[in-house]
């Protein structure tokens, strides 16, 4: 189910302390988390946090100049995991004058495909709450005082989705696999396979894989053809009709899916990773199409 329209593309920035960028407890500039973007990269992905600054009017002598290094940036759930430093595309991303305003700017986030496999399984299909860790240097009459500052923030499912998609992570094939709604008897079998479809996108991959296996098997029964399933993985491959052949592709999933033709000491979430489960996901929902077509 998507979004209520009044909140597609709008940052969630849920309250909390913000202390800003200050001297001395005078506030130079308000700090806000204002979206992400994506961009290709080698070896990996960039995310450009967008970074808002409401930037005060300085009347006094001697305008400050104020400098950021690189930003720690943190998801606020799983105990404030490091996802990596985020460099600011400028050093100077505003300037103080007698006039403020807002400004923007933007620090760049690289994340290893590995890293973002973590972050997409722990997301578990819903919006990313990120603390990020501003530091730098407020210069001014000589003097150097540190910048300390959180921005936090909550990325909706609609803009880190098109993040990622900008990216290029997760790119896909899109085609229609139709699913028929009769007979009524293998209606238990599409419910099952739209589970599959929640716990693969909630990043639950080992479960999903399961649920896929109970989708083949209930399909199976629910047609009566767990007989001429036995026979067709028990005849010679040449001898097979096409039929047959698409139930041994059924055999082959469900085989792929279980743990126990598989004898291995690695754990579950590593044998059935993001891409097994996508596989296997893409795969059962052609087979269960394919079969209830024919019926």
């Amino acid at each position: 189910m998507g979004e209520p329209a009044a909140q597609k593309g709008r940052l969630q920035n849920p309250g909390g302390h913000r202390v800003g960028i200050n001297l001395n407890s005078r506030i130079i500039a308000d700090t806000r988390l204002a979206g992400i973007s994506g961009a290709k990269l080698a070896g990996g992905f960039l995310l450009r946090l967008t970074i808002d600054f409401n930037v005060m009017g300085w009347e006094l002598p001697d305008i400050p100049v104020v400098v950021f290094a690189p930003a720690r940036v943190h998801l606020q759930e799983m105990h404030g995991l490091l996802l990596g430093q985020a460099s600011p595309e400028t050093l100077q991303p505003f300037t103080v004058s007698n006039y403020g305003g807002p400004r923007a700017a933007m620090f760049d986030l690289f994340l290893t495909p590995q890293a973002m496999d973590v972050l997409e399984k722990h997301r578990d299909g819903r919006g990313v709450p990120l603390s990020i860790q501003l530091q730098g240097e407020i210069r001014r009459a000589g003097a150097v005082h540190l910048i300390q500052d959180e921005v936090r923030g909550e990325l909706n499912v609609v803009q880190w989705l098109a993040a990622l998609e900008q990216a290029g992570y997760g790119r896909s094939m899109l085609f229609e696999v139709p699913i028929p709604s009769t007979p009524a008897s293998a209606g238990a079998a599409v419910e099952l396979l739209e589970a599959a479809r929640q716990l693969f996108s909630r990043g639950h991959y080992p479960d999903a894989v399961a649920k896929c296996r109970m989708v083949i098997e209930g399909l199976t029964a629910s047609l009566g053809q767990d007989a001429e399933l036995r026979a067709a993985t028990a005849a010679p491959k040449h001898t097979r009709t096409r039929e047959q052949r698409e139930l041994a592709m059924r055999q082959a999933a469900m085989d792929f899916a279980s743990l126990a033709h598989h004898p291995t000491s690695v754990a579950q979430d590593e044998l059935f990773d993001r891409n097994a489960a996508q596989m296997l996901l893409g795969t059962t929902a052609a087979l269960v199409s394919s079969a209830l077509a024919k019926k």
